[in-house]
């Protein structure tokens, strides 16, 4: 605990913290909820917890867990910057992936440039992932402008927006992340060959692979018939659930997770992805998607009660 990294990192936090409550104290077009209180304070939490419940085997586990923090933070705040001088707070769903890209090659070379089979095992997967995900947003986004969430919470705020911005959605995005990547920091602390849990962890990683690219193929190709304008997508992928790129995605951090168990504190982070899954399913993601396309789509509603929301029907998924 007197590492000075990590020091300097919770300093670092406070103070961003700090600003961060006082910005939802102050800003009176802001009407908070319980998370704009729990996320600036949510690291510092983390940690603390960590430091007073977890076992010896994370004795040394403080430098890469800030070096993660700072890697998110460093290039968040950069997609930031570009958001602000585009006008278009979105650019952080383009973000978001090569976050967890450029957090785990750092982490890989300031670890040593482990060459094991198992490092390299998911180096491929987190950057298969992550750059497929990453082109996949920028065709979908880019093209159209800033997304109608962030443009009703720019209108709400106002001139505000540019710094608010930073809060509500960069930084309370790079909590999330941070918290999501630990499977990955701690799958890649501990080397090693190619095994049983590797295996099945891969084979996770592949079925949510698919489901999450093939939805996404599936719903692009879908749009682009001009004349599916206004109807669902219930066919392929989307017959087996309503939201199978959600699922999809949920899949690929529970192989993550999996592979953090080759850890001695491995099982740390299954507590990471047991919360990725809930953001997916029972958290923001479905909710919110559910509930624009039930006021968007006239079809919606049917296809929501003859479909699973998140389970596939081939994993036993029921409507």
């Amino acid at each position: 605990m007197s590492d000075a990294l990590f020091l300097a990192c919770a300093a670092l936090w406070g103070l961003l913290a700090v600003a961060w409550l006082t910005g939802v104290r102050r800003l009176s077009c802001w009407r908070p909820s319980a998370k704009d209180y729990l996320f600036p304070l949510l690291p510092l939490l983390l940690l603390g917890a960590l430091a007073a419940l977890a076992p010896p085997a994370l004795a040394g586990f403080w430098r890469p867990l800030a070096r993660s923090g700072l890697v998110i933070w460093g290039w968040l705040s950069l997609v930031w910057v570009a958001s602000v001088l585009r006008r278009d707070s979105s650019l952080m769903d383009l973000g978001y992936a090569l976050c967890v890209v450029f957090s785990v090659w750092l982490q890989w070379i300031w670890g040593g440039a482990d060459s094991s089979p198992r490092a390299l095992l998911i180096l491929v997967l987190v950057n298969l992932w992550g750059w497929r995900y990453t082109a996949y947003i920028a065709a979908r986004n880019l093209p159209r402008g800033e997304d109608t969430r962030y443009a009703r919470w720019r209108a709400r705020t106002g001139a505000a927006w540019w710094w608010w911005s930073y809060f509500q959605v960069f930084l309370l995005q790079a909590v999330l992340i941070w918290i999501w990547t630990l499977p990955l920091t701690l799958a890649l602390a501990a080397p090693g060959p190619i095994g049983a849990l590797e295996t099945l962890a891969t084979a996770v990683w592949l079925v949510g692979f698919v489901f999450e690219a093939g939805a996404d193929w599936q719903l692009a190709r879908f749009k682009r018939d001009p004349s599916r304008k206004g109807r669902v997508l219930d066919q392929g992928l989307w017959s087996q659930c309503r939201h199978p790129n959600y699922f999809g995605e949920a899949a690929i951090w529970c192989a993550y997770g999996l592979l953090a168990l080759a850890h001695p504190a491995g099982w740390i982070g299954l507590f990471a992805s047991a919360y990725t899954v809930h953001m997916m399913n029972g958290g923001s993601a479905t909710r919110m998607t559910d509930a624009y396309l039930m006021k968007t789509r006239p079809a919606y509603a049917d296809y929501a009660r003859r479909t699973p929301a998140f389970l596939p029907r081939v994993f036993g998924g029921r409507p």
